[in-house]
């Protein structure tokens, strides 16, 4: 069987950390680093799915294109006793990468109730491909030093599960 479907939804992985190189420099080791992928921005998702039927069961590989934004921060507050000061980057960007997974569909038996004939629940997995390098820059003060971070996204593992309905018709 072969089939065509888009999907969007709500994507927010966030993750930060200090950055490891501030405490050498002879500041407070208090450089925070963010990256926001989807957020209030969601994902979109466009496939094909390629499967075998066996009785009411869908064996399915899935591949497509996945739409997704990526945010990123870097803030360093710099309490050095000789000077103080405060860094400050961020970058927004919009991306395509590649979807690629598989799942199984299974059809609910048509004894349990009437409309059980168009209803089936399935199990998914799907690595997102967002292959993203994104490099950001800002102004420190009181210095005026331009300074520049980059982060380089490579994907999400990515599991569900689902009900879907069946129209008549189609």
């Amino acid at each position: 069987m072969i089939g065509l479907e888009a999907e969007y939804g709500y994507l927010g992985s966030k993750g930060s950390k200090q950055d490891p190189n501030a405490a050498p420099r002879g500041d407070a080791g208090d450089g925070s680093h963010s990256t926001k992928i989807g957020g209030s921005y969601g994902y979109g998702l466009i496939g094909g799915r390629l499967g075998y039927a066996h009785d009411r069961s869908l064996f399915y590989v899935k591949s497509g294109a996945v739409f997704t934004t990526t945010k990123t921060n870097y803030d360093d507050f710099n309490n050095n006793p000789s000077v103080s000061g405060t860094l400050h980057t961020s970058g927004k960007s919009d991306n395509v990468g590649y979807a690629i997974g598989g799942g199984i569909e299974q059809a609910l038996p048509p004894e349990w109730f009437e409309s059980a004939k168009h209803i089936s629940i399935k199990a998914e997995y799907l690595y997102l491909g967002i292959g993203r390098t994104q490099t950001t820059s800002g102004v420190d003060s009181p210095w005026g030093h331009t300074s520049t971070t980059t982060d380089h996204i490579k994907g999400m593992h990515t599991a569900k599960i689902g009900i879907n309905y069946q129209f008549e018709g189609f």
